[in-house]
């Protein structure tokens, strides 16, 4: 029962993570873009694009200063919100099953 829980919250979060995450993705390019072409305009869909949206959501990026992202900082508070519930359910299952 408590591992059925566990991935329950894990799965929720996951999907939810991937709504929130592409909501921001589509609309970066059309609140920042300047910051958006010095990115070289990555795609939403590509792996490259994922790979940067997921580094500007986690500070990695160091082309786009956090001060810039006054208008998505609650999305972005989701995502890496979301993320540590992720990590932390499916952590707990793989400890859980081992």
């Amino acid at each position: 029962m408590m591992l059925q829980l566990i991935f329950v919250v894990g799965f929720t979060s996951v999907i939810s993570y991937l709504v929130v995450f592409f909501r921001f993705a589509r609309r970066f390019p059309r609140l920042y873009p300047e910051l958006w072409r010095n990115l070289d305009c990555p795609e939403t869909f590509g792996l490259r694009g994922q790979s940067t949206y997921l580094g500007i959501v986690l500070g990695l990026e160091s082309k786009v200063p956090r001060e810039a992202l006054q208008q998505v900082r609650r999305e972005i508070m989701a995502i890496r919100v979301l993320l540590g519930f992720t990590v932390v359910a499916f952590l707990l299952a793989a400890f859980m099953t081992a």
